[in-house]
């Protein structure tokens, strides 16, 4: 049935041609944004990992690589895989990986790209060894190190030190590193606090890697960061590549916080009712996009204000003579207040380049939450 949906469209077809919803891309803005965060690294001693929970399209990965990026990271064991089968051969799964079914796919991955996972727990350390011993492969190793998000994570100093010797010592594990993100200080608006927090975040970490090496335990990859500190966390002593991701297309909650990159994805939309002066109902509701980091932004239309979401529709207010001229069948464009979450909701993107349709690209990352 998909095939046959998309079996209409052409490259060429302008974008208010398109059926909806749909997932727009314009592609010189995020090709724009890919340059200028590569170019921000070439000359850092830090890397590029950008992450792929946001785009979760192993074509957009590829040009991120093609830019200079060292690698990709993905959140899911499944991201992972989808990365791998579109090419992509340097993966790192910020994520504890647990469980017999799991940790049989994760050593079966490692067998056919450069694979580094992230571990918080001596017993997961020790399955993971079993498996990897099993399979004759190896798995490359990063301590998680909780730096204040207090999700995963070790904690830094000796916690994270011992955790490192066990996986040191472990059959088929190789300690290749730290891991340590400042997830809770991407979305602080104030650049002094956040950069003040940020560099107290890193030195923990930095740290961290510095006593594990004091110990004659090799550790060369420090990763963390993300697009709300790229250049904090980039420039930080010790730190050796940064996963920044929502810098390719942004989204409403980051641009409310930071304006370094541009909006490249945006969700196009349908007037689908006009049963009331100042309502409209557009065809994009919570299945189309996520309610997280809630409202979206209107693109270009000042008298719509979002009004409530329903499965399937997007009531808006009109609130003034212009905006009250829409119809039934007019486009509506939106930015999500969260992109990871709401492409999550597509299988396809729509690749355009001056309006018209370029390219349609699958999301093979999409659902892949196992």
């Amino acid at each position: 049935m998909l095939e046959g949906q998309l079996s209409t469209i052409t490259p060429g077809t302008p974008k208010n041609e398109l059926d909806t919803p749909a997932f727009l891309v314009d592609t010189d803005i995020m090709e724009a944004n890919i340059e200028k965060m590569a170019v921000y690294f070439r000359d850092k001693p830090a890397g590029l990992r950008p992450h792929m929970k946001h785009h979760k399209c192993p074509t957009i990965a590829r040009k991120q690589i093609a830019a200079g990026a060292v690698g990709v990271c993905c959140q899911k064991l499944g991201e992972a895989e989808a990365m791998a089968d579109g090419g992509v051969k340097d993966i790192l799964i910020t994520y504890e990986v647990l469980g017999r079914a799991k940790i049989q796919r994760l050593v079966a991955l490692a067998q056919r790209t450069n694979l580094l996972v992230t571990v918080d727990d001596a017993g997961n350390a020790g399955d993971l060894s079993e498996a990897a011993v099993t399979a004759g492969t190896t798995l490359g190793i990063l301590v998680d190190v909780n730096c204040g998000q207090n999700r995963c994570g070790v904690d830094p100093g000796e916690p994270a030190v011992g955790l490192a010797r066990v996986v040191s010592r472990s059959p088929n594990l190789e300690l290749r590193g730290i891991c340590g993100y400042e997830g809770h200080l991407q979305a602080v608006a104030d650049r002094e606090d956040k950069t003040l927090r940020a560099r107290q975040a890193m030195e923990q970490v930095v740290s961290t890697a510095e006593a594990i090496r004091r110990e004659g335990i090799s550790c060369d990859i420090v990763s963390s960061g993300g697009t709300g500190t790229y250049n904090i966390t980039g420039d930080y002593p010790g730190i050796t590549e940064v996963q920044a991701g929502s810098y390719v297309l942004m989204d409403a909650a980051y641009r409310r916080v930071m304006d370094d990159f541009q909006v490249a994805g945006t969700i196009l939309t349908t007037v689908v009712s006009r049963a009331a002066t100042d309502r409209a109902v557009l065809d994009c509701g919570m299945k189309g996009i996520s309610t997280d980091q809630w409202p979206p932004e209107i693109v270009g239309m000042p008298g719509v204000q979002v009004r409530s979401v329903s499965d399937e529709h997007l009531s808006v207010n009109l609130t003034d003579s212009d905006s009250q001229q829409l119809r039934p069948g007019d486009k509506v464009e939106l930015v999500s207040g969260h992109n990871d979450t709401t492409v999550h909701l597509h299988s396809h993107l729509f690749a355009l380049r001056g309006g018209l349709l370029e390219e349609v690209w699958e999301v093979e990352g999409r659902g892949r939450i196992r």
